[in-house]
């Protein structure tokens, strides 16, 4: 969005939807993203009474990853949802857009 031309020119806005659609692709890319580090991090088995003894260390770094793995999960979720959320937008001002060039394109043109 910019004070450029385009519909809403005059009041110094206006949208740019394919740079929105692209904002929207980055979005839903770094979901998958996150959701990668997520599994990753799932693998690790980085809990065990092996690593951190015997005295209840293991069930805490166990509670501790899970939390993480939840909140993790929480943003993957959040990001995909934003960005189908942008695409929505971007194609909203579009059809806007191309409602508002209909009303004041002269007939027969």
């Amino acid at each position: 969005m910019s004070g450029g031309g385009g519909a809403g020119a005059g009041v110094g806005f206006s949208a740019h939807p394919e740079k929105l659609g692209d904002a929207g692709d980055q979005l839903v890319a770094a979901s998958t993203d996150v959701g990668s580090v997520k599994d990753a991090l799932g693998k690790l088995g980085m809990s065990g009474e092996g690593t951190f003894g015997e005295y209840g260390a293991g069930d805490a770094a166990k509670a501790f990853w899970q939390a993480w793995q939840d909140e993790l999960g929480v943003n993957v979720d959040a990001l995909k949802d934003l960005g189908g959320k942008v695409h929505t937008t971007a194609a909203n001002y579009s059809t806007t857009d191309h409602g508002v060039e209909q009303q004041y394109r002269p007939q027969g043109v």
